[in-house]
């Protein structure tokens, strides 16, 4: 086993860890330009380098599929959890944050269901109602809504009330 052949007889290795190599980077390009064909096209390089390893004996080929997984879960880490954290990575990945925003749980409003208020400014169809003494931004299935006009909250959202007109 060498990375060349000297004589007839023994295997050579550039071939393998070529193809290995370039597997490898491929499946690396993969997070940069998310496209399946790359990741997979990757894979079957890298695979073919591990078989062609295998001509060398089971333990180039165990080396092989050993050095592919640490590799490979080394790329993972990296452009999981490093490269998000990095001015490139923030630039590449749409990071952003809901921390400190003023959107309550859905779960805060379910208390208003069923509950009647009324219309604080034009439901069209969105707005602000008034329901026990609380400002509410509201969505109306009924389209198109007066102020003052009376309302029923019908359900609740993320941040917001649906309403009907109450009749």
């Amino acid at each position: 086993m060498t990375l060349s052949a000297a004589s007839p007889d023994q295997v050579s290795l550039v071939l393998p860890i070529g193809f290995l190599v370039a597997g490898l980077v491929l499946i690396a390009a993969e997070f940069f330009l998310p496209t399946v064909f790359l990741g997979f096209l990757g894979a079957l390089i890298s695979f073919a380098g591990i078989y062609f390893s295998a001509a060398a004996g089971a333990g180039t080929c165990a080396v092989f599929s050993a050095v592919f997984l640490a590799v490979l879960a080394l790329e993972f880490f990296a452009f999981r959890r490093i490269l998000p954290k990095t001015g490139i990575g923030r630039s590449m990945i749409n990071v952003s944050s809901n921390e400190g925003a003023a959107v309550p749980a859905a779960a805060g409003y379910a208390v208003y269901v069923g509950k009647a208020g009324k219309a604080v400014t034009v439901l069209a169809p969105s707005g602000t109602i008034e329901v026990d003494g609380a400002l509410i931004e509201a969505f109306s299935l009924d389209g198109f809504v007066e102020r003052n006009a009376a309302v029923v909250v019908t359900e609740a959202g993320s941040g917001r009330v649906t309403v009907r007109r109450s009749r």
